[in-house]
């Protein structure tokens, strides 16, 4: 075991998205991208592992996800299945009977979220995004504080001085 849909990729000139396709088109996978699973004939040449960050708190901040494990024989086993119905067994957009007894419901994706190909957005990229929300929402508040709080303090502070720069200046 050992070949991610990537590196099968590789080997047939595929995208891992592209290698997911043909894997589902040929019985080896099921569901939609993003939320494959494996069928009986993908369960004798892979492996799936569940992944958890776990690390407490929200849920949000616990991701978890699944990873699928190809073993070497697969390539030979998808050549020979692509020679013998170059179409595929599942060339249709119902799902199987296996599909089905699985709880199997047909995902839309109307708004075109959750697609694999959607950049998401780093850490750096979201704290540069909070920052200036909170700079919009502290902006109206700044010009009261700066005339009614700094500019007093500071005219105080140079009346102040003025008026030492003045006694020092006569007392000489």
């Amino acid at each position: 075991m050992g070949k991610s849909a990537r590196v099968l990729g590789w080997e047939f000139g595929r995208t891992a998205r592209e290698m997911n396709e043909l894997l589902k088109n040929h019985g080896y996978l099921y569901g939609n991208p993003g939320a494959y699973g494996l069928t009986e004939k993908g369960k004798q040449y892979a492996e799936e592992q569940y992944h958890s960050r776990g690390t407490g708190g929200y849920a949000q901040y616990n991701r978890s996800w699944e990873t699928r494990t190809w073993s070497a024989e697969t390539a030979a086993a998808l050549k020979a299945d692509m020679e013998a119905n170059p179409g595929g067994f599942d060339a249709g957009d119902s799902p199987t009977e296996e599909e089905e007894a699985l709880g199997y419901k047909p995902f839309v994706d109307y708004g075109g979220s959750g697609d694999d190909g959607d950049p998401q957005p780093s850490w750096k990229e979201l704290a540069i995004g909070g920052a200036i929300v909170g700079a919009l929402l502290i902006s109206p508040h700044v010009k009261p504080f700066w005339n009614n709080k700094v500019k007093p303090a500071a005219k105080k502070l140079r009346d102040g001085l003025v008026k030492q720069a003045s006694v020092e200046s006569t007392d000489s």
